[in-house]
């Protein structure tokens, strides 16, 4: 899961930096990169409230830990919703449909890169 984990943020900064690239070379897109870029950074922040609860979970199920209850679904919901709520506040700043795009690209980047890693170890 580590390295799984450690290739798809690798490729979510790579598209982080060609946003930053698309935002200081083309004018015209600013708002569109900006809004790609906060919400790829609310789908990375997602991705590892993930990642810890799933670990939470499993060791829990396993008797290792203790079973901790938390907000889960909750806390990633509150995440694309702040997005949304500056994509709103913002309109000059973020563009809505790029922002929300950018939340939902880490799932995506985690499942080609599962997709590497198994073909690899096979």
């Amino acid at each position: 899961m580590d390295k799984i984990m450690k290739t798809a943020v690798r490729a979510l900064f790579y598209a982080m930096a060609v946003c930053l690239i698309v935002w200081a070379f083309l004018p015209e897109w600013r708002t569109v990169s900006l809004g790609l870029l906060l919400g790829l950074a609310a789908s990375s922040m997602n991705a590892f409230l993930l990642r810890r609860r799933v670990e939470m979970v499993t060791l829990g199920a396993a008797g290792l830990g203790p079973v901790r209850r938390g907000l889960g679904l909750g806390s990633r919901i509150a995440t694309v919703l702040l997005v949304a709520m500056l994509a709103y506040r913002f309109p000059e700043k973020f563009s809505m449909p790029a922002a929300l795009i950018g939340c939902m690209v880490m799932p995506f980047i985690l499942l080609a890169a599962a997709y590497i890693h198994n073909k690899r170890q096979s």
